[in-house]
């Protein structure tokens, strides 16, 4: 009777630059197929959308609220969440390798390891905003709250994660060993910055409008009034400038990024290999 057992062995190789590319991608599919069902399908009056009437402009959350987007955004998102949080779990195992080589330092590496995890769970939250359908203002159910928060946690994410990616490359000498040009690093940190801070006046200048929109007159004075600001036309336009920053940084340049590293440095660049082992007897 023979004991033989017959391995099989098979490679899976994975490059963070390109996983990124995809997510990013599916999230602009999810955008763009939820513009054209809106526009074409759902009768809705963008002008007046509660958008408009809460923030005084329409950002890209618009054209997932209404159906058909709310039937089939939903799936889409799913695949993209899935390519998301691969590229986010094979970026974290690339970064365990170069801190058991010694190209990172372990403190680091725990560093970015939180961060990492902080940014998959910006990810999975955002998911909650195509089940909760942002609600009247004026019917007390303060559904949009719940509807914005999860955008508030993704814009935080992704400013985690512009961060975070660059921190890394400049840390764990990836961005060198790729031999990149200088303007590439200082035109990183210089994105970083400028991205903090869009974040930063985008989500308070968004809750101030939900508050202004939610509450009384009686309840803003007992809150202090001073504390908000008047919704002016030149705030709104502001925001509005603000929103499309926001995309450009978050969705656009990203992409942008990984695009060049691939074209540019793909002789050079870390390849993560997943390595499995069928035995049969």
């Amino acid at each position: 009777m023979s004991n033989t057992q017959e391995n099989h062995e098979s490679d899976l190789r994975l490059v963070v630059e390109k996983l990124r590319l995809m997510g990013y991608a599916g999230f602009w599919l999810v955008v763009i197929t939820g513009i054209i069902l809106t526009r074409l399908f759902s009768g809705i009056n963008l002008d007046d959308s509660l958008l408009t009437q809460v923030f005084g402009y329409n950002n890209i959350c618009v054209y997932f609220d209404f159906a058909p987007s709310t039937y089939v955004l939903p799936l889409v998102w799913a695949v993209t969440l899935v390519l998301l949080l691969l590229y986010i779990v094979v970026h974290w195992m690339r970064m365990r390798e170069e801190m058991q080589e010694g190209t990172l330092t372990p403190a680091l590496y725990k560093t970015l390891t939180s961060l990492k995890v902080f940014e998959a769970l910006t990810f999975i939250s955002f998911t909650t905003i195509f089940a909760v359908n942002p609600g009247d203002p004026n019917d007390g159910t303060y559904t949009l709250v719940i509807h914005t928060m999860p955008f508030f946690l993704l814009q935080l994410g992704m400013v985690s994660l512009a961060m975070s990616n660059t921190l890394h490359g400049i840390r764990s000498g990836y961005w060198q060993r790729l031999g990149l040009p200088s303007w590439f690093t200082k035109g990183a940190i210089v994105y970083c910055i400028i991205f903090a801070m869009v974040v930063a006046f985008k989500i308070p200048v968004a809750t101030n409008a939900m508050v202004l929109a939610f509450m009384s007159p009686q309840e803003l004075n007992g809150l202090g009034n001073s504390i908000w600001w008047e919704q002016t036309p030149l705030l709104k336009s502001i925001a509005m400038f603000a929103d499309k920053m926001f995309l450009v940084c978050a969705a656009i340049i990203p992409m942008l990024k990984a695009t060049y590293l691939i074209r540019c440095h793909s002789d050079k660049i870390d390849v993560v290999v997943l390595r499995t082992r069928l035995v049969t007897a």
